[in-house]
C-alpha cells in the first residue's frame, strides 16, 4: 500500500509550477530546470500519490481535474514554505519596527493574542500593537499598518487604490442560542420557525456585520427583535443570558456548553482577509507580521469553522 505523504517536495513544486505557468517549458524556466526534469518530477510524484495528475498530449500537458485540486491543495504549503523563508531572512537581519494590527474583538482575543508572544520570541525588536475594535481602522490615514477584516462571502475586503489584499481564511458563523432559552422556548425546526422566536441583533458598527444580514434573509417578513447590541462580545453576551437567538463565530461558540447550536445545516462563511498598504509593502517588520498572521490562521482554520 503507498503512503500518500511519502513525496518529494520538488515534485510538488513541479506541479505548482506547471498549474501556474501552463506549460512544461515555462514551468522549467520558472524553476530553472529542464522540461525533462518536469516531466519526471510529475511521473515521481503520480507514483507517489497513486492519481493521475496529468494529461500528455502531443501539444504539452494538461493538469486532469484531480491534478488541479491537487494543486490547490498544495498552494497553501507553498505558501506556507515562502513565509518561512521570509521569516528565516528576517530573523537573520534582526528586523525591528513597530507593526499596528486592527481586528475585531473576537479575532484579537481567540486568534491573534496568542501570536504577539511568539512573534515577540522570533522577533524581539518587533513591537506589535494589537487595536481589538468592530470598527473598522482606516489604514490610508494611518490608524493601523495591518488590518484584519470580515466580509460577506463574494465581497472582497476593500476595493481602495494604495491597499494590498489578501484572503486568509474563513470564519463560520452558526445560529445559537442558550441551553435555557431552548428550554423555555423550544428550537427552530425550521428557518421559517425563527419568525416565532426571538432574536439578538446589531446597532451602531456591528448593524453591518455579514452575519447579521444573513440572519436577516433567514427571517424575509420580519424578526421579533429582544435586543441589539454593538459589538460581538455583547452578542454573545445577550445569547448565553438567554435573551434570544443570534448567528455567533463558531470559533467561540461551538465550544460552550451553555449554547445550543439550531439548524446545523444553516451556516455562514464569511471571508477573512488582511490589509495593508501599498507603499508598506517592503518594509521587513511588516512582512514579518503578514508571515506570521498568515501561518497563525493557518493553524486555527479548523477552530474558525468550529470543528476543533
Amino acid at each position: 500500500m503507498l503512503d500518500r505523504n511519502d513525496f518529494d517536495w520538488n515534485d510538488l513544486k513541479a506541479l505548482l509550477a506547471l498549474a501556474g505557468e501552463g506549460s512544461a517549458l515555462a514551468a522549467a524556466r520558472r524553476l530553472g530546470v529542464n522540461q525533462t526534469t518536469i516531466a519526471r518530477r510529475l511521473d515521481a510524484l503520480e507514483r507517489a500519490l497513486g492519481v493521475r495528475l496529468v494529461e500528455r498530449r502531443a501539444a504539452g500537458y494538461a493538469l486532469t481535474p484531480r491534478g488541479a485540486e491537487a494543486a490547490a491543495l498544495a498552494r497553501p504549503m507553498a505558501e506556507a514554505a515562502a513565509g518561512l523563508g521570509s521569516a528565516a531572512s528576517a530573523w537573520q537581519r534582526g528586523v525591528a519596527g513597530n507593526v499596528r494590527v486592527s481586528a475585531t474583538e473576537t479575532l484579537a482575543v481567540h486568534v491573534l493574542a496568542g501570536l504577539a508572544a511568539r512573534l515577540r520570541e522570533s522577533h524581539p525588536a518587533i513591537a506589535l500593537e494589537l487595536a481589538a475594535e468592530d470598527r473598522r481602522a482606516d489604514l490610508r490615514r494611518g490608524e493601523a499598518d495591518l488590518a484584519v477584516r470580515i466580509t460577506a462571502p463574494g465581497v472582497p475586503a476593500e476595493t481602495v487604490p494604495g491597499l494590498l489584499g489578501r484572503r486568509i481564511g474563513a470564519s463560520r458563523w452558526g445560529l445559537y442560542c442558550a441551553a435555557t432559552y431552548a428550554a423555555r422556548h423550544g428550537r427552530p425546526a425550521r428557518a421559517e420557525d425563527l419568525a416565532m422566536h426571538a432574536c439578538i441583533t446589531g446597532s451602531g458598527p456591528l448593524a453591518s456585520l455579514p452575519a447579521l444580514a444573513w440572519l436577516a434573509t433567514l427571517v424575509p417578513e420580519g424578526m421579533t427583535v429582544a435586543m441589539r447590541c454593538n459589538s460581538v462580545p455583547n452578542l454573545i453576551a445577550a445569547v448565553r443570558a438567554g435573551l434570544g437567538i443570534a448567528p455567533l463565530p463558531c470559533l467561540v461558540a461551538a465550544g460552550d456548553p451553555g449554547l445550543r447550536r439550531l439548524l446545523p445545516e444553516a451556516s455562514l462563511d464569511a471571508p477573512v482577509w488582511l490589509l495593508w498598504r501599498e507603499c508598506d509593502r517592503d518594509d521587513p517588520a511588516l512582512r514579518a507580521v503578514i508571515g506570521a498572521v498568515v501561518a497563525r490562521f493557518g493553524e486555527m482554520r479548523g477552530a474558525l469553522t468550529g470543528v476543533d
